[in-house]
């Protein structure tokens, strides 16, 4: 009987564990989504339309990004790799670095028929100001 209440207190554990990351994720995207739609100053019909947009490339990119951070801490890491195997994941990581270009691309070719000129410029710096906002919280939270 205690070795059923040693596993279920076990799978409970990893189990909530698992709901902490999935509601982090989601706080994530919602402050993202906020902090970006009150920066680019979008009409509301025009906001949900973005955010459909850009949430469907940028979960693509996000897809992309781990792969080549994966990629290149395997290039890192292995001191005995081969060299066959070293211009492979190479050639991987930049393979992934050109899908991800391609994709921001046309992203903003989707983006620049919904918004205008002006913060379609602006987006980039929208984004990289968010990262670094996320990256300082992170950083004050150790």
């Amino acid at each position: 009987m205690i070795r059923f209440f040693f596993i279920f207190f076990v799978f409970y554990n990893i189990y909530a564990q698992d709901e902490a990351k999935r509601m982090t994720q989601e706080k994530f995207y919602a402050e993202k989504k906020l902090f970006m739609l009150n920066e680019l100053e979008l009409d509301e019909d025009v906001e949900k339309k973005f955010w459909e947009i850009y949430l469907k490339f940028d979960s693509q990119r996000l897809i992309l990004s781990r792969e080549i951070a994966l990629t290149n801490r395997k290039l890192l890491k292995n001191k005995m790799i081969e060299d066959f195997e070293i211009q492979k994941l190479i050639k991987k990581s930049y393979e992934n670095g050109s899908k991800s270009l391609q994709l921001k691309n046309t992203m903003m070719l989707e983006l620049s028929k919904i918004i205008d000129n002006v913060n379609l410029v602006k987006l980039q710096s929208v984004e990289l100001k968010f990262r670094q906002q996320m990256i300082s919280r992170a950083k004050s939270n150790k």
